[in-house]
């Protein structure tokens, strides 16, 4: 084991789910623990991980990945190129159970991977795909040891964990993981020797363990926190968009309440003031969202969000030509049917605040929103999964598009997905997407899910949440990358 100084302990805002690339949420500690064949650059480009090396055939049909030489899990076992092959295997079929076997909607372009030696990885491609890298690097195919996973079974990912990152896992609880440095992972001795990771949910015990030392770094931080680390010499801080949008889903399966009318859903979006959202609920640090893609990621396409309005007239007005009326208590009423729903909410600071502000502006135009609050993230997905009129969730994706289509397109999401909406037109524009052979294929094609997104409004966007990240000075080789969601752990050393 490596003796560098450290530890290196972080704040983070929520409770851990277990390190299983097949879990249904990936938290910082697994991206210590588990690397992927390739990383994103802070300019969006590939760089190395697992694999050092990459061709791409003129045809753009295979792409050959080198790994780099002496991977090992952190059993001890050779990660070879057929290891690889049984982790992406079981990550591509077997991370979720799709109707007809279907795989993840992000391997589509993909007809087979195989091992062609013990180094050499080699993707056989149904047609040319420029924008493989995002699976390449994507936190949902990290690689692990898949003979590990299945022997130990439900203790894969709690007990044990077995990938080729920078750290081992020692400990994991819902509260806390204690991971310790590999001795043969590339690196002198000089990293951390052990890096921790404290669940804290609430921002100002984040803020106090890093000023007070308990933690060398914190994420999620409130605008009194940054407020006061500006100025701060003893520590830095990044704050920047995250790569997802928090958002409102209406269950179409409630023709009952309209839902499955665009009607419905254009004036329920059109009541909810996102500005005021964002000034309520995140003092400024998040941007208002009409469009289905965060702001300055790649294929956003601006006219989404210059068009946004709040008119809550206009809703009344709708939802009167669709025939509710006031009732006694002031909620709308159609032909005995009360205009009131349950809404799934994530259990945390910014989504309670998130609530309360739309349930005061749907509340306001005469709907009722009924909160229940379950924690994330499994317990949250369980409770959307097995149904709800509404739900108030986020996404958590390297890359927009392919959530964008993981959660509003009615075949390929392994929900299906939450609201289940089912539009042929932005299905027929997915499809282009994945298919899509060069850049300009892929703009055009992300240009039409936009549009026919913002017509019919599968479920409605609110805000993009910045994401703010603050660490002590002493922390070196740790840089948050924008569209990452954390960062990388290889090269951190605490002085």
């Amino acid at each position: 084991m490596t003796t560098g100084p450290g530890p290196y302990v972080e704040a983070f805002e929520y409770s851990f789910s277990p390190l299983d690339p097949h879990a249904a949420h990936v938290d910082p500690p697994a991206v210590a623990v588990y690397e992927t064949l390739l990383t994103r650059g802070a300019d969006g480009s590939p760089r190395a991980g697992m694999a050092q090396s990459w061709t791409v055939d003129p045809s753009g049909l295979i792409w050959e990945l080198r790994l780099r030489d002496d991977l090992r899990f952190h059993s001890g076992a050779a990660c070879t190129a057929e290891a690889v092959v049984s982790s992406l295997d079981a990550l591509r079929w077997e991370m979720h159970v799709l109707p007809g076997g279907r795989q993840l909607w992000y391997w589509d372009p993909v007809e087979r991977v195989v091992a062609t030696d013990s180094n050499t990885l080699r993707f056989h491609l149904h047609h040319p795909h420029p924008r493989l890298f995002s699976l390449l690097w994507g936190t949902h195919t990290a690689i692990h040891c898949e003979a590990t996973r299945r022997t130990r079974g439900d203790a894969f990912g709690v007990e044990v964990a077995d990938g080729t990152g920078p750290f081992r896992l020692r400990s994991w609880s819902p509260s806390e993981v204690v991971a310790d440095r590999v001795d043969w992972y590339p690196g002198s001795s000089a990293r951390v020797a052990e890096a921790r990771w404290h669940a804290l949910p609430q921002s100002h015990d984040r803020i106090s363990a890093l000023i007070n030392g308990e933690a060398l770094c914190a994420h999620a931080l409130d605008t009194a926190a940054v407020q006061q680390l500006k100025d701060d010499p003893r520590f830095d801080m990044a704050v920047q968009p995250q790569p997802s949008s928090l958002y409102l889903t209406l269950d179409w399966r409630r023709s009952d309440l309209g839902f499955d009318d665009v009607r419905t859903r254009r004036a329920i979006g059109l009541a909810i003031d996102r500005r005021q959202i964002v000034t309520d609920a995140f003092d400024g640090l998040a941007t208002p969202s009409w469009g289905p893609l965060p702001a300055g990621h790649d294929f956003y396409e601006p006219t989404a969000d210059l068009a946004g309005v709040c008119d809550r007239a206009a809703a009344a007005h709708t939802l009167t030509s669709l025939g509710w009326h006031r009732g006694v208590d002031g909620v709308l009423e159609r032909t005995g049917t009360r205009f009131s729903v349950e809404c799934v909410v994530q259990d945390d600071e910014s989504f309670r605040a998130v609530f309360a502000c739309v349930e005061a502006d749907l509340r306001s135009i005469g709907i009722e929103l009924l909160p229940r609050f379950a924690t994330p993230f499994a317990d949250f997905y369980s409770a959307v999964q097995h149904g709800t009129g509404a739900a108030l969730s986020k996404w958590l994706w390297p890359d927009p598009m392919d959530a964008l289509i993981g959660f509003s397109s009615s075949g390929t999401a392994p929900f299906p997905n939450w609201e289940y909406a089912s539009v042929p037109a932005l299905d027929q524009a997915f499809d282009r997407f994945l298919r899509g052979c060069s850049d300009d294929d892929l703009t055009a094609a992300a240009l039409d899910v936009q549009q026919v997104f913002a017509a019919e409004l599968p479920y409605l966007p609110l805000v993009t949440p910045h994401d703010v990240w603050a660490w002590s000075r002493r922390v070196s080789g740790f840089r948050p990358v924008h569209g990452d969601l954390y960062p990388r752990y290889d090269d951190v050393s605490v002085t």
